[in-house]
């Protein structure tokens, strides 16, 4: 073999192949700008995420404060007219006693503190004051106001009128038949009072004070109506084409815009109240959580499309996605927190189920008015939680809304309740519904308030009544009685004499029967007087026990307690203990066989609940109303005045009473007191 034959050989043999650097280049730099791409549409995507979840929230918020508003100036008009209808009852007795006996100082005095009214006045047709509760003198300025507000009522024009008086006190007037007019006042401290506490421009505030919320704010054409703590002032809502938009809407809308200089999530809806908007609800969420994300976002591009050239490491675009995904998930998580939080604060019950009727959500509020713990209710059927709640049935099965409708739920445990429910459809973009919302308003408190009002103001006025015609009665009683005593001492017929003795035995008898029958009014009539002091409720319950088993075990009938360690009240122990003998035997005469009931337990700190029932043969629906009223008696030989009495003599102690009855089922009477008087 010869030197040319091996240097043919050599030029054969094959080279290993080389990337070039460029090619290395051009391949990173087609990774990167696929990362590049890739990182930037997820960004894109991260981004739109979480400014839908932000609305989400925000949507949720401003429909739960538009709705708790709305019940809430429902609840405030109720209130009004509540108070009106009182003050003019009030004018109306007035007005009538007036007519019969006349009227004094110290008799509109006497009504005045008996109702706690601010004031009573009787002025003539010319507006001059005749009569007046108050001491000091009543000024020209105030004067001024009422012949303003009254001048249609002195012209005969009206009959009735009210009107808001000297410091916003409600007041109320009724013409006299002679010219001029009656007026009473009360002062509103206390509805004021109860609309800055739990009034929508609290609820504002509250959500204002959240992380996370630049403002929240109540707005119309003309300025602010509520706003949180630190918001000054806005921009306004004429000029601004998206905000009128809003306005005249119906829809929660949101919106990219800027505040303060700085960017911001603006979502608004329209506060609508009887079908007609008064203003524009507006909340601000900052966008610095987005902010801070996408600047992660942004760094994470650059790491990544740094790691890729130099590592070629295709792993870090899946720990950036995971990444994302885990922010996403804290964002959301965030925002259900604060819903959660706003859900667990509001006093109203709100319960929402998908359209199949599974329950979803469950706040706190329904779990005590319904006496279900949420882990137990959510994802049943409502109709197994909820038994028979008909706005919820015409919400979830025909696709209907309602609004403030009332009705009554009696739960498995507990008393009957008086609820307030109104309902909204969340539907999707196909117009389906997706989740049945329901709002509830727990009116039991108001309802049983209102009955009591309306009691202690009838009893008040048949009192007034009584005394009147027990006065009247008196004089004539008092002459028929000394006719009487003259002729059983002075003349003796010459016949008859036995027949005559025994005619004026009975006239003697039934005058004082009437006179006993007159006492009995005017006891009624005039506030008993209470002798308050420290007494142990324990053994008083236990006294009114020892007197009534014995009537019980006459008729075969057991006396069932419960009171152990109650403790003590403030309270005048023989009225308190007149009350309960007085209810216990009303308890046995209605009842023919089974047990009467007696016990007590503490509500709250300052309070004390008294319960006492029986298995008899209960009230009638048509009586129910009217069991307190004077004179009205269901017994073939009763007065009519024992459950007046009891009804005054519980008023006195500044508590109130209610009754609970069903025809074969037996009746229940509940007594709320307060510890200290």
């Amino acid at each position: 073999m010869n030197a040319g034959d091996d240097k043919k050989r050599e030029r054969r043999v094959p080279q290993p192949a080389t990337w070039r650097p460029g090619y290395l280049a051009a391949l990173a730099g087609v990774l990167a700008l696929v990362l590049g791409v890739f990182a930037w549409h997820e960004l894109r995507d991260s981004r739109r995420l979480m400014l839908e979840i932000m609305e989400a929230g925000a949507v949720s918020q401003v429909e739960a404060v538009a709705r708790a508003g709305e019940n809430a100036l429902r609840a405030d008009e109720e209130a009004l007219a509540l108070v009106v209808e009182r003050l003019l009852d009030n004018a109306r007795l007035l007005r009538d006693l007036e007519e019969r006996q006349g009227l004094t100082d110290a008799l509109l005095q006497r009504v005045a503190v008996d109702n706690a009214l601010f004031a009573v006045d009787v002025v003539d047709e010319a507006g001059q004051l005749l009569r007046s509760s108050r001491l000091q003198q009543v000024s020209d300025f105030e004067m001024e106001i009422w012949g303003e507000e009254l001048e249609s009522l002195y012209r005969g024009q009206e009959e009735e009128q009210f009107f808001f008086g000297m410091n916003d006190a409600v007041a109320a007037a009724v013409a006299r038949p002679v010219g001029g007019a009656v007026v009473v006042q009360v002062e509103s401290e206390r509805m004021l009072a109860l609309r800055r506490t739990s009034g929508t421009g609290r609820l504002i505030q509250e959500i204002g004070e959240n992380p996370g919320v630049v403002y929240m704010v109540l707005q119309d054409t003309l300025g602010i109506l509520a706003a949180s703590l630190d918001l000054a002032e806005i921009g306004r809502l004429s000029g601004d084409v998206f905000l009128e938009e809003a306005l005249a809407g119906r829809e929660a809308v949101s919106r990219l815009t800027q505040f303060e200089g700085e960017a911001i999530l603006e979502t608004v809806l329209a506060f609508v109240v009887e079908g007609e908007p008064i203003g524009l609800l507006r909340i601000g969420l900052a966008l610095d959580a987005i902010k801070r994300q996408v600047a992660r976002d942004k760094l994470q591009l650059v790491l990544l499309a740094g790691l890729l050239v130099v590592l070629g490491g295709v792993g870090a675009g899946v720990v950036a996605i995971r990444q994302n995904y885990a922010l996403l998930d804290e964002a959301y998580g965030r925002v259900q927190t604060y819903s959660s939080r706003i859900l667990g604060q509001m006093a109203d019950g709100v319960v929402a189920t998908d359209p199949q009727g599974r329950i979803e959500v469950f706040n706190q509020t329904a779990e005590r008015l319904f006496g279900v713990a949420a882990a137990a209710a959510l994802g049943r059927p409502y109709a197994e939680v909820l038994d028979d709640l008909g706005p919820l049935v015409q919400a979830v099965e025909e696709e209907r809304e309602v609004l403030g409708q009332t009705c009554d739920y009696r739960p498995a445990r507990g008393s009957a309740l008086t609820l307030a429910l109104s309902t909204s459809l969340v539907r999707n973009s196909k117009g389906e519904v997706e989740t049945v919302v329901a709002v509830i308003q727990d009116l039991s408190e108001k309802v049983a308030m209102e009955a009591h009002l309306r009691r202690r103001d009838r009893l008040a006025s048949m009192g007034v009544l009584a005394s009147g015609v027990a006065h009247e009665v008196r004089n004539p009683l008092n002459a028929i009685s000394v006719i009487v005593q003259r002729l059983a001492r002075e003349f003796e017929p010459r016949a008859d004499q036995e027949e005559y003795g025994q005619l004026i035995g009975v006239v003697r008898d039934e005058v004082e029967r009437v006179n006993r029958i007159v006492k009995q009014f005017l006891s009624l009539a005039r506030p008993p007087q209470l002798q308050v002091d420290e007494v142990d409720l324990e053994s008083l319950l236990q006294r009114s026990v020892r007197v009534i088993t014995s009537r019980a075990a006459a008729k075969g009938l057991t006396v069932e307690s419960d009171f152990a360690g109650i403790g003590r009240i403030e309270a005048d122990a023989e009225q308190l203990e007149q009350v309960l003998l007085n209810l216990l035997s009303n308890a046995v005469e209605a009842t023919a066989d089974g047990e009467i009931g007696l016990s007590a337990r503490a509500v709250g700190d300052d309070g004390v609940e008294i319960v006492v029932e029986d298995t008899g043969a209960g009230i009638p629906a048509a009586q129910l109303e009217r069991i307190f009223d004077l004179y009205f008696t269901t017994k073939a030989e009763g007065t009519g005045l024992g459950l007046s009495l009891v009804h005054r003599i519980v008023s006195e102690h500044e508590g109130r009473i209610n009754v609970e009855s069903e025809a074969g089922a037996g009746t229940i009477f509940t007594l709320f007191l307060p510890r200290r008087g």
